[in-house]
């Protein structure tokens, strides 16, 4: 039996954020501008309520980069985990053998980061699809996952059958 070594570790990157920043950063300075012409400047209150609405603005895009910053995966040469939670942990595990598909995906603003997305599409109940967001060298994790997962499939002896259609019903009726 061969020990569990932990492959590759990463966590996404914080650019999938970036749209909710500009966003937010976008709609603050509108609401900062217009309260700046209304009030005018001079007024000391005003600082606090620009701070206030920047914050307020800002909130989801510090909320979601908190909780990309505590989700990560980690790859064993037999099991993937995924790791979520900012107070509260939970770790998901899949068994690579039952890797069913795989796909990548670099939409224009990944591309530009050279980041990318990598589907699995499994045979796991929990997990039937399984996304891997803005990882650096998807297509090396691509490959390495497809190597892990044919050498963990012929050490287990294990292979994937697919039942095409709803055709299981007609044995029923036998």
């Amino acid at each position: 039996m061969t020990s569990e070594e932990i492959i590759w570790k990463s966590s996404p990157s914080q650019i999938i954020h970036l749209p909710i920043l500009l966003l937010g950063a976008l709609i603050a300075t509108a609401i900062s501008v217009g309260l700046g012409l209304f009030v005018g400047p001079a007024v000391p209150v005003y600082l606090g309520i620009i701070a206030i609405v920047w914050f307020v603005c800002l909130l989801p895009w510090l909320w979601k980069s908190l909780n990309t910053r505590f989700f990560n995966y980690a790859m064993t040469n037999e099991r993937l985990k995924l790791t979520t939670g900012i107070f509260s942990r939970e770790t998901d595990v899949l068994e690579l053998y039952r890797v069913k598909d795989m796909a990548i995906s670099q939409p224009f603003l990944l591309r530009i980061f050279g980041l990318s997305n990598v589907t699995l599409t499994t045979s796991d109940r929990t997990t039937p699809v399984l996304k891997l967001e803005a990882i650096r060298d998807g297509d090396k994790v691509l490959d390495t996952i497809r190597a892990h997962v044919e050498a963990l499939r012929e050490r287990k002896r294990v292979r994937e059958v697919d039942f095409e259609g709803d055709d299981v019903s007609d044995f029923d009726e036998m």
